[in-house]
Formats: structure tokens, sequence, C-alpha cells
């Protein structure tokens, strides 16, 4: 699961995309953004017809944890079963912890109302009693869950998957929920851009630990 070239790089990515969503966390709590969240909530609401919000409905489940986690438990004990060993489960609990673990403190310290709250300053942050908005959680998960199921794809084929649809199944479900959460009113627009900040930074580290065995002919060959 580690990629080349994050240790060419350093830690300079991870810095900018946490030092990105703090400044956006900075700006947003100064009044920034505020009316373009408004203005996107409101144009939802008014553009939300009944069959794309039932498809939107069935789209946004891409991004939960409570279907990711059985199917990568479910690929990662195909893998350990073949290979007589629990250790391909310990990346999806580690990506679960982490995704848990990062996650929630920053929800409940943003203290940000949903779009529809009932709220009157709901768009602020740190200006509510029980806000859980900011950031998408469903968009954080879309990011780092993903990159693992390439990962345990790749060894339950046991075989690299092509570059395209390694592309796709990294990004296309992250594409999805972004546009989800933020039609259906789950998120503010800045939750959607929070969330995928914050997913990229906590990807890069858990891309860093080495859950597989490199090979020089096969990327990403085998989970340990």
């Amino acid at each position: 699961m580690s990629m080349p070239g994050d240790a060419a790089h350093g830690w300079w990515p991870e810095a900018a995309l946490l030092a990105a969503f703090v400044g956006l966390t900075c700006a947003l709590a100064a009044g920034a953004f505020l009316d373009v969240d408004l203005g996107v909530r409101d144009w939802c609401d008014t553009h939300r017809a009944e069959p794309l919000r039932l498809a939107a409905r069935g789209l946004n489940f891409v991004g939960s944890a409570n279907l990711l986690a059985p199917i990568l438990l479910g690929l990662a004990g195909i893998v350990g079963i073949r290979r007589r060993t629990a250790r391909p489960v310990l990346p999806v609990l580690l990506t679960l912890a982490a995704g848990y673990a990062v996650v929630v403190p920053l929800k409940m310290l943003a203290d940000r109302s949903a779009p529809h709250s009932a709220h009157a300053n709901a768009v602020e942050l740190f200006a509510n009693d029980s806000g859980w908005s900011y950031p998408s959680g469903h968009v954080v998960n879309a990011v780092i869950w993903y990159g693992l199921v390439v990962v345990l794809l790749d060894a339950v084929l046991r075989r690299p998957l092509p570059d395209p649809a390694r592309r796709l199944i990294r990004v296309l479900p992250v594409v999805i929920v972004t546009a989800t959460v933020t039609y259906l009113g789950f998120h503010w627009l800045t939750d959607a851009a929070a969330g995928l900040l914050l997913g990229l930074a906590l990807d890069r580290v858990l891309r860093r630990v080495r859950w597989v065995q490199r090979s020089p002919r096969v990327r990403d060959q085998v989970l340990v």
C-alpha cells in the first residue's frame, strides 16, 4: 500500500493538504465562502427532482463506512484464508479506526450544523450546540477506503489492476459522494471540500504503511 513517490517528496504533500484544510477552516470561521455555501444549498433545494433525489440517495451509500467495511473485511478475509493469516484484516481495521479518530473530533470541534438544520446560524462554524457537519466524513471515507479497495483487489486477483481501473476506483466514488452529499443537502459544499483535503492527507499517511510486499515485477503484489 506504500506509494513509491511518498519518500521522494517527503511529508510536504501531507503538510500542504493539512495547511489547506486549516486555511479553509479559518476562512469559514471568519465568514468567507458562507454565501457560496448558502447559494449552493438553495440551488440544490430548487433543483432536486424526485427521480434525481432517489438516485442520489442510492449513490450516496458509495461513501458509507457501514457498507464499505463489510465488503473490505470480506476481501481481506479471502486473502487471509488463502494465505492462512489474519494480517490482511489489519489495514481495514486501521483505516476504519483512523477515519473515526480523525474525523469525529474535528466534527465536534467545528460544531457546524447541516444545511437544513433548524439553527438560524447553521452555516457558521463554532456557533452551534451539536453540529456534526464539518468536515464530511462520507467524502473522507470515499478517499481512504477506495484506495484500500485497490490494494485488496490486487491481492485477491493476484495481479495489479490496470492503471485506468485503479484511477476509476479511486476517483469516481469521491466525485459521486461529493456530489450527492451536497445535492441532497446532507453537507455544505465546503464540508465536502474540507473532507477531500483531509481525506487526501490521511490517505497518503495510510499509504506509507507497507501493507504489501514489493516485487520488481508486480506492483502491490501481496498484503503482508
